[in-house]
């Protein structure tokens, strides 16, 4: 007989005949070393379930079996003999009844997956342009995504554009005023001529936010400043980010057209 592969349905019958049996008055026999047999089998499967015994399941009552029964006797305050008495075996039962045993769970139906998406073409990424900041750069790449969604050549990076821009901002900040029109400089025109920027066709966006991402997303939602940044005739833009002011950072854009 295969005691391994009928273990779990032996156990369950042998169980049930234990349980017919009045261990609670003393008239079962204790057993011990040496025993073989079904109860002892019995014995073995339960003990093993509840955590004290780590041999095999064969019906033999060897030195392992007789330690796993010497500890559970231990833990439940019972006589340490290490043999099966009424009263063990009566605790045994009491507390393999009682044990949460993990029932199987069922196999989940496997979800169907999802046929999967051809990925969007991946955007061209703006080159990285020395001289501006990591804010600046951001605000680029931004401004040419918008561009490039709409069909247009990205701008190209002034740097004396970008100057006159960073002054702008810290004019602003420094002279607390939020204008196209400066105290310092006069009008975005004004400046550029002042810086000896030449161009056909010019134009300033200026914003007030915490990062250059919400200044962007704000200015996209203005339709002049929208315009702006959209305007197929600008080919140059100066971004100027200088921190301060009341919102966090201030934001100068300046755009031409050459």
């Amino acid at each position: 007989m295969n005691l391994k592969a009928n273990q779990k349905s032996i156990l369950v019958v042998l169980l049930c005949s234990f349980l017919m049996l009045n261990v609670a008055v003393g008239k079962a026999d204790a057993f011990g070393r040496g025993t073989r047999g079904a109860d002892v089998y019995a014995v073995q499967g339960m003990l093993k379930t509840l955590g004290y015994y780590a041999g095999s399941i064969d019906g033999i009552y060897g030195p392992a079996t007789e330690k796993g029964v010497r500890y559970f006797q231990y833990k439940y305050g019972l006589p340490v003999t290490g043999a099966v008495d009424a009263k063990t075996l009566e605790n045994i039962l009491w507390a393999y009844a009682n044990a949460k045993i993990p029932k199987a769970q069922p196999t989940p139906t496997p979800v169907p997956k999802a046929p999967e998406q051809p990925k969007a073409p991946e955007q061209p990424k703006t080159p990285s342009v020395p001289g501006l900041t990591a804010a600046e750069q951001e605000m680029l790449a931004l401004v040419n995504q918008e561009r490039q969604k709409a069909g247009l050549q990205p701008l190209q990076v002034d740097l004396k554009l970008t100057e006159a821009a960073r002054l702008k901002s810290k004019d602003m900040i420094a002279k607390n005023y939020f204008s196209h029109q400066s105290p310092t400089y006069g009008s975005p025109f004004d400046m550029m001529k002042q810086f000896g920027i030449t161009y056909r066709t010019a134009g300033e966006n200026i914003a007030c936010n915490q990062t250059a991402a919400q200044a962007h997303q704000a200015l996209m939602k203005s339709p002049g400043h929208r315009e702006n940044i959209l305007k197929a005739e600008y080919t140059h833009i100066g971004i100027g980010i200088v921190s301060g002011g009341p919102c966090g950072i201030m934001v100068t854009q300046m755009f031409i057209g050459k």
